[in-house]
């Protein structure tokens, strides 16, 4: 805030001069402004503008502004107090009608509004409080039973049953205060009456709001049998009322008693003997389940390890790698299934994740007093536990010893006239601390596999970063490896294959090997002449096949073998041992290949081969030859 020293004026060629010769720093600045160029022409500007507004705010300006705003508010109050006190005879002179007009809960319906949570007055007492006189007989009875020395549960359970299908007409306008578990007996008697009107319009489901002393009072009669038959009744009754509150909750509505009812269901399940796992949420069996099985992989692991003492060194069954990421994601404040390389490499991960889990395990058991995942949620816990605490019961719930396993790493036991609840963990909040160890792990396989764009580095330990580091690449190393001696087959290419199988065969049978081979005698022979029946001839002894007998048979002399001039020329010629002619058209290579494949069906193997002198015949042929080309 600026001090005042002195009245600043200002000419009409926007220059400013001091009354006073001390003047402070912001009127020597705005001098300067208003000297130069831009600040005359935003004189002229702010004279149009903004003349009524001044240029400096001091101390007294904003002081005279809070007394006006003080000023307002006090009368907005007393126009406010005016118009309550004049709503509330009001009330009082239309309540002195109502119980003589409307005695049928129908015919109040239609005038009912809710007015719940509307803000208290506290300038002045409601003075239109009905007396016990006034009330209705089975009121005046429930008013009556208070004055009788009886216990608290008692007490509510034989209200409850008096007034069990009494309805109301009276709806109770005004502000419901808090009240920690009330019963009938903390209820004024308009806000009583009022009471059994909601409960007449909750029941036929027309009620506008749950006022959370009405809720309260509604859930203590189901519990105690009272509007519903005993069992999954006032279950599911119970739950309708937890779905309307959470329902207020959700729109900023209190007081909320929301996590009363949660735990009234639960404890009444466990009492009456009905599956508890109704009243337990997703999320909480969830957590559960993750810690029992974090435990068991520590638990396997030292002992495999011989680190746990003998009297604790019971076998236990290891979880899979699977098993353990899962357990590790519900305990941790981190969805890995939102994280895009554990969705594409979910067997790696996994492996990298549970193999660090399982070292971490060794590390702290090694040289930390608290265990790896006493760390992360607490230790073991066992309490006395009260069921239905709070509620005004009439007798207690024992019954017979059990033991009920509300949800994975809790149960609740009645041994020796005892309650006692125990859990795997001291506190249900998930683990951040667990979720940074999971996102180091998907940083370091993201570098190591090269995929997509790398996370921002967290700080970590140096032992848990080398840890990750490690298993990281040594599965990346096991996959490649893996990856290395993998083969595949493609079946759908099993055609192509046994048909070039199927050609190379051909290929390579000589004449006698091929079926229905009929040699070039027989072939000879006119088609005219009928065949000479022959006598059955028995199957000769299995005898020794010389190399001969595979040979083939000799061509007579001048048979045409399908060569070309050019192939036949350079035949002859390398068997007269002269130079191989000169070729047109066609290279000499290309010649040899021909001649060897038209011959290879006669001789059964290639006759030429081309050296660095050129095409030679080979020697073991060349009679052969001679003997075919040559007459």
């Amino acid at each position: 805030m600026l001090r005042r020293v002195g009245r600043c004026e200002l000419d009409g060629d926007g220059t400013s001069h001091s009354t006073n010769r001390a003047r402070s720093r912001a009127e020597e600045v705005l001098e300067q402004i208003l000297a130069s160029k831009d600040g005359r022409s935003f004189i002229k500007m702010s004279q149009n503008t903004y003349s009524e507004q001044p240029i400096l705010r001091t101390g007294a300006d904003f002081a005279r502004e809070r007394a006006m705003r003080r000023q307002e508010g006090r009368e907005a109050a007393r126009n406010a107090r005016e118009q309550r006190v004049e709503r509330r005879h009001q009330q009082a002179s239309v309540s002195s009608s109502t119980w003589g007009a409307s005695s049928s809960p129908e015919s109040a319906q239609s005038a009912w509004p809710s007015f719940s949570f509307v803000m208290p007055s506290f300038f002045a007492e409601d003075s239109a409080e009905l007396a016990d006189s006034e009330l209705p007989p089975t009121l005046q009875e429930l008013r009556h039973l208070e004055k009788e020395n009886l216990r608290p549960g008692e007490l509510f359970c034989r209200q409850a049953r008096l007034a069990a299908k009494f309805e109301d007409s009276l709806p109770f306008e005004g502000f419901h205060p808090y009240r920690y578990l009330p019963t009938y007996k903390d209820l004024g008697n308009r806000e009583l009456r009022g009471y059994f009107t909601w409960r007449a319009s909750w029941r036929r489901g027309t009620a506008g709001d749950a006022p959370a002393t009405y809720v309260t009072i509604l859930a203590f009669e189901l519990i105690n049998g009272v509007g519903a038959t005993p069992g999954s009744e006032v279950l599911v009754c119970l739950r309708k009322l937890e779905q309307r509150c959470a329902e207020q909750d959700a729109r900023g509505i209190g007081p909320s008693v929301t996590m009363d009812l949660r735990r009234w269901e639960r404890d009444y399940v466990i009492c009456m003997g009905l599956d508890v796992q109704q009243t337990v949420t997703e999320a909480d069996r969830a957590f559960g389940a993750g810690v029992e099985t974090l435990r068991a992989m520590e638990r396997a692991e030292l002992s495999s390890r011989g680190l746990l003492k003998d009297q604790q060194a019971e076998k236990v069954p290891a979880p899979t790698d699977d098993e353990v990421v899962v357990a590790m994601g519900n305990v941790s404040t981190m969805d890995i299934s939102r994280s895009p390389f554990v969705r594409a490499h979910r067997e790696s991960f996994a492996a990298v994740a549970a193999a660090v889990a399982r070292r971490m395990a060794v590390h702290c058991n090694r040289r930390r007093k608290t265990g790896w995942v006493d760390g992360l949620v607490g230790y073991r816990t066992s309490w006395p536990f009260t069921p239905l605490a709070g509620v005004p019961l009439e007798h207690g719930w024992e019954g017979p010893e059990r033991t009920v396993r509300v949800c994975p790493g809790q149960t609740v036991s009645f041994r020796f006239g005892r309650w006692t609840e125990r859990q795997a963990y001291s506190t249900t909040e998930r683990s951040r601390e667990l979720a940074r160890l999971l996102r180091a792990i998907d940083r370091q396989m993201r570098i190591d596999w090269e995929f997509g764009h790398p996370l921002k580095e967290q700080v970590l330990p140096r032992y848990l970063q080398k840890m990750v580091a490690e298993e990281s690449q040594a599965q990346h190393e096991r996959e490649e490896e893996a990856e290395r001696r993998r083969f595949k087959v493609d079946l759908s290419k099993l055609g192509s294959i046994r048909s070039a199988a199927a050609v190379t065969r051909e290929a390579l049978l000589v004449d006698e090997e091929r079926e229905g081979y009929v040699p070039g005698d027989a072939a000879a022979e006119p088609a005219a002449m009928a065949p000479t029946p022959e006598p059955a001839v028995a199957p000769p002894a299995p005898a020794t096949v010389s190399v001969s007998a595979a040979a083939p048979a000799p061509q007579p002399a001048g048979t045409d073998l399908g060569l070309t001039a050019q192939e036949r020329a350079l035949l002859d010629a390398l068997l007269t041992h002269k130079e191989a002619p000169a070729t047109a058209g066609t290279s000499l290579d290309m010649l040899v290949d021909s001649i060897n494949e038209k011959l290879f069906d006669l001789v059964g193997d290639t006759v030429l081969e081309f050296g660095d002198a050129g095409p030679t015949l080979v020697e073991d042929y060349e009679q052969d030859l001679r003997g075919y080309l040559q007459p």
